[in-house]
């Protein structure tokens, strides 16, 4: 699959030009940056794929064959818009969008195209929590009674457009967050029938800094997840508490994640360590491999959407 690039950031530069170049068969074609000068400039840092003017001309070209979109939160709807609309393919950094709304305009958009959308869960595909979700659909653990995520970090003010709660629509909550929420759906099997959290706000931004909130599963599980920008701890990851046994994945969040996988078993406890892949070359291999069976991606429009409507109820901005 031929892949083109919207954003032309350090995000796509040190992150997603690397893992294309790891792939099987995915291969980097052309670029579209915030400008067709900054275009031409990161072409010629990352191995001169091909740069574009602008969106509207990547999206007309017929050599690539799905865009992945790494730009600010508030583009990403008009932009999947215009690259589903030329029949490509899309795969947009999370979070989505900054709203249900848009959402759902950008999975209604893919749809009327007869394309596959979907959305930057990468740590979907890390093996400890591939392994931890087959031990859950194969009943290992018995039934699901409680599910724990937490991703803590330290970071100082944004210099760029995540400083503009108009641009990215949250702060801790879309930088991270959204992957713990995303991993805990995912693991839980069910949908989230109620929401309660509490969220500490920056004085100098108003910006989310600390969530610790609650989901209530449809299935009767329950589970809670805290993240923050303000203390940073190493051990960052997932947990899922069965009827039968627990399954842990310790230090697998982040952006050197481990693969250690806990689990116990009554008493018992064994521990075993997984080799990490590039996760997002994963990802790309994932997404091409659902477009070539006519299937949708592991991470779909559906989860994005799922995801942002969760993040509304955190922050307040829905009833």
């Amino acid at each position: 699959m031929r892949w083109g690039i919207v954003g032309a950031g350090l995000h796509a530069e040190q992150r997603i030009v690397p893992a294309l170049a790891k792939t099987k068969a995915e291969r980097l074609h052309g670029v579209v940056g915030s400008s067709e000068a900054a275009a031409v400039a990161f072409s010629q840092r990352v191995g001169s794929p091909r740069a574009y003017a602008s969106i509207e001309a990547l999206a007309a070209d017929p050599a690539i064959d799905a865009v992945f979109i790494t730009t600010p939160n508030d583009l990403h709807r008009r932009q999947t818009e215009i690259v589903a609309a030329a029949g490509k393919h899309v795969l947009v950094e999370k979070p989505m969008a900054l709203s249900e709304a848009d959402c759902r305009a950008m999975i209604d958009a893919a749809q009327r195209a007869n394309v596959r959308l979907g959305v930057g869960f990468q740590a979907r595909h890390h093996p400890v929590h591939r392994a931890i979700r087959e031990l859950v659909a194969a009943g290992e653990l018995g039934d699901v009674v409680l599910v724990r995520g937490e991703w803590h970090s330290s970071y100082g003010p944004w210099k760029n457009w995540r400083a503009d709660p108009r641009r990215a629509g949250s702060d801790v909550l879309g930088a991270i967050g959204v992957h713990v929420l995303d991993l805990m759906c995912w693991l839980a099997g069910a949908e989230v029938r109620e929401v309660s959290a509490l969220v500490d706000r920056s004085a100098a931004t108003g910006q989310d800094q600390t969530i610790a909130c609650t989901l209530a599963f449809a299935n009767g599980a329950i589970g809670t997840a805290t993240f923050t920008r303000r203390s940073l701890w190493p051990l960052n990851g997932i947990n899922v508490w069965g009827t039968k046994g627990t399954a842990s994945g310790v230090g697998t969040l982040g952006m050197s994640p481990s693969g250690l996988l806990r689990r116990t078993t009554g008493q018992q406890l064994a521990d075993a360590t997984l080799p990490v892949p590039d996760l997002y070359a994963a990802q790309f291999e994932a997404f091409a491999e659902a477009v070539a069976r006519g299937e949708e991606p592991n991470a779909s429009g559906m989860d994005g959407l799922r995801s942002a409507q969760i993040g509304e109820r955190i922050l307040g901005t829905t009833g």
